[in-house]
């Protein structure tokens, strides 16, 4: 069990650095990812189970950048078009000083590419989808 952390940091958004290719992102509103893997009971005679079985594990996400990131991500994109960038990986690290993390999500790819504003918006700033292979934690 953690030890109680008594007038220290907790983890925020704030000191995470997040980078693609390589480069840091300063404007990423959000970062998300999820690793999933179907898991079923199998049964035999009797009422409970006799044994799981597992399916292979999904990994997906989302980041959140402003248009700025985007366009700089166009430099390297075949054609300016973020769909045709090759598998990269988003490092994201949590910068806590007492206890720094990081996370790797592996062979990322874009699944959709585009631009969203409205009247008013004081920054254009997209979510963009991504499928990625596994999340390294460690």
């Amino acid at each position: 069990m953690a030890e109680p952390l008594i007038n220290g940091r907790a983890y925020d958004y704030v000191d995470i650095q997040v980078s693609i290719l390589g480069a840091e992102l300063n404007g990423v509103t959000e970062v998300n990812y999820t690793s999933t893997q179907e898991k079923v009971n199998n049964f035999g005679t009797g009422v409970f189970p006799t044994s799981r079985g597992r399916a292979a594990r999904d990994t997906a996400g989302s980041i959140g950048l402003s248009m700025n990131e985007v366009e700089a991500l166009r430099e390297i994109a075949p054609l300016g078009n973020l769909l045709d960038i090759p598998a990269f990986d988003i490092v994201v690290v949590f910068g806590n000083v007492q206890a720094p993390q990081t996370h790797i999500v592996k062979n990322c790819e874009f699944l959709s590419d585009g631009t969203e504003t409205s009247q008013g918006d004081t920054s254009v700033n997209r979510v963009y989808d991504f499928v990625a292979s596994h999340v390294q934690y460690r």
